[in-house]
């Protein structure tokens, strides 16, 4: 059986913890040249196109060319024609300051690779604090402050944010917020008021309860970021310590 063949362009994506994202280009280009690329990238027929550069290097008889875009330099006219099943792409320029390279077509998300995923959600979300904000024999409330940090020079909406609280490993709240915005190339601090169950939280809670100690807690859930062409999810998974004393 023959080997299948290997897609007109593969990507890979790697998330920076600071302003810049690496993304991996791997394309069928003729000849042996390698070396340094320089060129411009754009999505979707947008006609905002951003510059890139790398050094490109031929592996297994393709060549793959790493580049480096800014955050703050993606175009919001991206976003706004984002659609959440494929993207249409376009990465053209010169290698080593001779050999045009014109890669063009269409490819569904799922096929784009992006490197240690959880790693990258860790970079942008953070948990800042979880705390119990009312406690009685009868009912109590929680609230869990998450920073959010937007890198892009745009704002996103955020439509609607789902989570539950796990304590101990036993789930003991729950929550939704909505019609939150992230504002542009910054850490935004987002509060999520939490509905407890007050005999599940006696129970994971212990002595801790009496005592206004801190016990182990998780928020787990999705924020979904709010586009014209359809929601991008978010996953939360975010680990801590619950703070049982009440304000």
């Amino acid at each position: 059986m023959a080997a299948a063949a290997a897609p007109p362009l593969s990507l890979a994506i790697r998330p920076g913890p600071a302003e810049t994202l690496t993304v991996v280009a791997t394309g069928d280009a003729p000849g042996d040249q390698a070396g340094a690329f320089s060129g411009t990238v754009s999505l979707n027929g947008s006609p905002a196109e951003v510059k890139v550069a790398g050094q490109a290097e031929r592996v297994g008889g393709r060549l793959r060319v790493p580049l480096t875009l800014k955050y703050a330099e993606i175009p919001a006219d991206w976003a706004d024609r984002f659609r959440l099943g494929t993207f249409d792409y376009r990465l053209k320029g010169i290698l080593g300051g001779r050999e045009p390279i014109d890669w063009s077509g269409a490819m569904p998300w799922k096929d784009v690779g992006v490197e240690s995923e959880k790693e990258t959600a860790s970079q942008f979300v953070r948990l800042g604090s979880l705390r119990i904000t009312h406690f009685s024999l009868f009912e109590s409330e929680a609230r869990a402050s998450v920073s959010v940090r937007n890198p892009l020079s745009f704002p996103l909406k955020v439509a609607r944010v789902e989570y539950r609280l796990l304590a101990n490993g036993r789930e003991v709240g729950a929550g939704e917020t909505r019609g939150l915005l992230l504002h542009a190339a910054q850490e935004n601090t987002l509060d999520f008021p939490i509905d407890i169950e007050h005999g599940q939280l006696l129970a994971a809670a212990g002595s801790a309860l009496a005592g206004g100690g801190e016990i182990e807690a998780r928020l787990h859930g999705q924020l979904l970021v709010r586009l014209p062409n359809g929601d991008i999810t978010v996953p939360l998974d975010l680990s801590g310590k619950l703070d049982m004393l009440a304000e």
